[in-house]
């Protein structure tokens, strides 16, 4: 370990200077040796991280649980031996394997650094590995390493070889060991996972796989070595037994909250993109662009990064996007895109140019609903349709949980936290009818189970299963449907639709100007021409 002096810190505690990571970059590690209650072993696990590794370490924290006298004496005689990144860190209380763990994360995050390494400070996990795992997850850095014994010995008792195997299979993963504790987190992706929740006993380990796999973190095994191990946790063959059923108990769990069969707080992880591209043929994604006449115009009300502009490219549609977003991450396939707060009256520069406006799963998230419905009439050529979607709150599933008293927002889906208003069919058309459309066409979507189960969609269990439950959500929508997809027609133009373009009544177009011409404008109807009465539908200027 370094001799150097201490560091200079800011008001945090966070150094001010941090040295360079281990591969010469700034990316910041913490080493945390947790499980320390012989003083010996510690100070041997210490001597035995590699010198030029121990000096990268922005810091290297001993977490003490329930310490003795004697392991606390050492640990303060480790401290003032002129270590200059070492620490000690004392939790408030005693509870066990996962709470050590659960305090070591939240001191990462406090001190932002970009990898937390968890290793016991037993000697029963090799220093000597540090490098190579260090540079795995240098490798790639949203990735969470976990190291595995080479020589197979973390898995020597046939239950926990079983316990593996039925995760494994139940949770569709190939990992060999889910309790290994030897670890390198990502700090970005603790800080999006609800690790609080997680036990303080050793299962902690076993949930915080299942939360980093539901985020779609990346998990990289790597395959050590311990010539030299210490004698590691001393635990009954039945308590092991009893873990491995407990760990097998949790993936269950984790599948159950995963169908939505029940709501488990410990898997509502905060994905930093909600929604994606779903390509199934009965879901909303599909199902609006097969509406989408191929050669049209589309402005496209809350287009989040632009997931349906690809699709719609592919039919030589033209997409012009709105959302509330700065416009980073855009799909190229995007048109144009308007930096907009869909909750303020909407002003675009363009006029009636649009043979589609769409809101797709938007209108829920809403408070001013109306207000947008009534100005998306006015970018809409007289004989443009809006097409628009939203969940449908009255689905079986709901009615059920609502039945049992289960009625809980989470990260995604119908109880989305984001959603502030809920509809059921009648009330969706309502809704639209409401604000000046007549609905022409109404389509329902299945139960999404290529994201229930993670399928890409070109499963023929998943497609078969798609296809009866779409059948039975148009047999029943308002029980079996999950979204509604509504197509409407102008009923109201809006007042200025009616104006001569030469009259000085006529509002001022706004001075943003599109960035391909300017926007185009209707025709005026001849002189001495009868006036039409309002709402019928002008002509259209050719071009």
């Amino acid at each position: 370990m370094s001799p150097d002096a201490e560091p200079e810190t800011d008001e945090t505690g966070t150094r001010a200077d941090p040295t360079p990571g281990p591969d010469g970059t700034g990316r910041r590690f913490g080493l945390f040796l947790c499980d320390c209650s012989d003083p010996e072993l510690l100070e041997k696990t210490l001597s035995r991280v590699p010198r030029e590794t121990a000096d990268a370490f922005d810091e290297v924290v001993i977490m003490l649980d329930r310490p003795s006298p004697r392991i606390l004496s050492a640990a303060t005689a480790l401290l003032d031996d002129r270590r200059a990144n070492l620490r000690i860190h004392r939790p408030p209380r005693h509870s066990g394997p996962g709470a050590i763990r659960k305090e070591a994360f939240e001191y990462a995050l406090r001190k932002n650094f970009d990898h937390a390494v968890i290793m016991r400070g037993d000697g029963s996990h090799p220093p000597e590995a540090l490098p190579d795992l260090i540079r795995t997850a240098l490798s790639e850095p949203e990735g969470f390493v976990l190291a595995i014994d080479g020589a197979g010995s973390t898995s020597r008792r046939p239950s926990r070889r079983l316990a593996t195997f039925v995760q494994n299979r139940i949770l569709g993963m190939r990992l060999h060991d889910h309790r290994a504790a030897f670890r390198i987190y990502p700090c970005e992706a603790l800080a999006r996972i609800p690790f609080q929740l997680d036990a303080d006993g050793p299962l902690f380990d076993v949930e915080v796989v299942l939360q980093l796999r539901a985020l779609g973190i990346p998990i990289r095994e790597t395959p050590i070595r311990n010539p030299s191990a210490g004698p590691g946790p001393r635990t009954s063959a039945g308590s092991d037994t009893a873990l491995d059923l407990l760990g097998c108990a949790t993936a269950l769990a984790y599948r159950l909250h995963q169908v939505h069969v029940t709501r488990d707080g410990r898997f509502l992880v905060d994905h930093d993109i909600h929604y994606t591209l779903k390509r199934s043929k009965t879901g909303s994604h599909v199902q609006i662009v097969s509406a989408v006449a191929p050669g049209s115009s589309v402005l496209d009300l809350g287009c989040s990064n632009g997931l349906l502009a690809r699709p719609l490219r592919d039919k030589n549609v033209r997409v012009t996007g709105v959302d509330v977003g700065p416009g980073e991450s855009l799909s190229r396939e995007l048109a144009e895109y308007h930096q907009r707060d869909l909750e303020l009256p909407l002003e675009l520069p363009y006029g009636r140019s649009f043979d589609y406006v769409v809101c797709a799963d938007v209108i829920e998230h809403l408070r001013n609903r109306a207000q947008l419905l009534r100005g998306a009439r006015r970018y809409l050529k007289p004989d443009g349709r809006l097409i628009i979607s939203t969940p449908n709150i009255a689905l079986w599933f709901y009615r059920l949980s609502l039945l049992i008293g289960r009625f809980e927002y989470g990260p995604r889906g119908i109880l989305d936290e984001t959603h502030v208003h809920l509809y059921t069919g009648s009330t969706f058309r309502r809704e639209v009818e409401k604000a000046g459309f007549s609905i022409r066409r109404q389509r329902v979507t299945s139960l999404p189970f290529e994201v229930v189960f993670e399928s890409t969609g070109r499963s023929r269990f998943i497609r078969g299963l798609e296809t009866v439950y779409h059948a039975l959500a148009r047999l029943w929508p308002s029980l079996f449907a999950y979204q509604y997809i509504l197509e409407g027609e102008i009923t109201t133009l809006d007042e200025e639709a009616t104006l001569p373009s030469d009259d000085p009544s006529r509002p001022e177009p706004a001075t943003e100007q599109a960035s391909k011409g300017p926007p185009p404008t209707e025709a005026s109807p001849p002189e001495g021409a009868r006036a039409r009465p309002f709402g019928t539908v002008l002509p259209r200027v050719d071009r």
